[in-house]
């Protein structure tokens, strides 16, 4: 693997997790409204990579462990409570779908799972009770490039 897809983690996100009405990602994050947005829905954002030491396999191979970290975003809501309480109950049984659906994500044979890195609340609870979360993840895979 040379990069990490998100729409990777965007499929199997709509295969695994039944609760979102929708999965998108970073454009779809940036083009939904207050309107348009489907509760509850995910989207997932490339957050960046860190890549180690090269390491040459051959003289002509070079080979990085790289470490990608993607964040996804989950919205929910719960209109009868602005205060929160309901949505943030909601919010639970979806962080732990999509926790357990990336922690047994192998994206290539041979390769690592994602694994849970961080979560925080991304947004107050608005007038509408919509809430806001995100949890990153990281992926470790090795990147091998030809360079001849």
């Amino acid at each position: 693997m040379l990069q990490l897809d998100p729409n990777l983690l965007k499929l199997r996100l709509e295969a695994t997790v039944p609760a979102f009405k929708r999965v998108g990602l970073a454009a779809d994050l940036g083009r939904v409204s207050a309107r348009s947005l489907l509760y509850p829905s995910a989207f997932i954002i490339l957050l960046g990579e860190q890549a180690g030491e090269n390491r040459y396999l051959s003289e002509d191979m070079i080979d990085q462990q790289v470490t990608a970290r993607v964040g996804v975003i989950m919205a929910v809501r719960d209109i009868a409570d602005t205060s929160g309480t309901i949505a943030g109950a909601h919010l639970a049984p979806i962080r732990e779908a999509v926790l357990l659906s990336l922690c047994r994500f192998v994206p290539e044979p041979g390769g690592n799972a994602f694994r849970f890195a961080r979560g925080a609340l991304q947004s107050g609870i608005d007038s509408q009770g919509s809430l806001f979360w995100q949890d990153d993840y990281t992926l470790r895979f090795d990147r091998r490039i030809q360079i001849t």
